[in-house]
């Protein structure tokens, strides 16, 4: 019996999330209520925030789930080349995402709006940065040319950094099937492929660092705790 009413009470939070998506996709993060997406979920609002107690809520539970199904996405990639393991995460979450483009875009300025508690560079979204920065993390580490840790940990940092700026330019690209950003995803599946000899010479790996810092610093990875996993 209990069984049964926690696979309900899953299913309920799933529908109002759901109805959430397609509004944002809708009508855009901000002009979306709760009592609306109570509606479409077919519930009481007070139901509605019984699950997630504000938009806020149901934006990070997106996020989460972004984070949670990369994870899988890594943990199932077979041994292989950095740059052939990086392409196979990246392309395989993109056809993921693009069944909730339309609500991703429409939480484009939740996720842009600087002290909003669903920014992505927020406090509230650090430990799910700390989750990514350890995808990252593994793909580089399990891939069959890993460099070594301190080089590895520097790439981890950036491809997190990347993959942001990649998503939001997926989320902007207007060509038919977002074809650019498909093709600046096998455009820097070759460039990774030419990088490990590069990575070999002092002055890369130096700089390689020193990007890696700058980008640590928004991006809050010196504080990903060592028991960050991708799962």
């Amino acid at each position: 019996m209990a069984q049964r009413r926690s696979s309900k009470s899953a299913q309920t939070r799933e529908r109002i999330l759901a109805a959430a998506l397609v509004l944002f996709a809708e009508k855009g993060y901000a002009q979306t209520t709760m009592r609306e997406i109570a509606t479409r979920a077919d519930c009481s609002p007070g139901l509605a925030y019984r699950y997630f107690k504000s938009k806020d809520a149901m934006v990070l539970a997106q996020y989460e789930r972004m984070v949670t199904e990369l994870a899988g996405e890594v943990e199932s990639l077979p041994p292989g080349p950095l740059a052939e393991r990086w392409a196979r995460a990246i392309r395989g979450d993109f056809a993921r995402l693009e069944a909730n483009r339309g609500a991703l875009v429409g939480l484009t300025s939740a996720g842009l709006t600087p002290g909003s508690a669903t920014q992505v560079l927020g406090q509230d979204a650090a430990p799910l940065r700390h989750r990514m920065i350890a995808i990252f993390r593994a793909i580089v580490t399990r891939a069959t040319d890993a460099p070594r840790p301190d080089v590895a940990e520097a790439l981890a940092v950036l491809f997190y950094a990347l993959y942001l700026v990649v998503v939001l330019f997926w989320l902007q690209d207007s060509t038919p099937g977002q074809r650019a950003t498909h093709q600046s995803i096998d455009f820097g599946e070759e460039m990774l492929g030419r990088l490990r000899l590069v990575l070999r010479l002092p002055w890369a790996k130096d700089g390689l660092t020193k990007l890696s810092a700058i980008m640590s610093a928004a991006l809050d990875s010196p504080a990903a705790p060592a028991q960050a996993s991708i799962g």
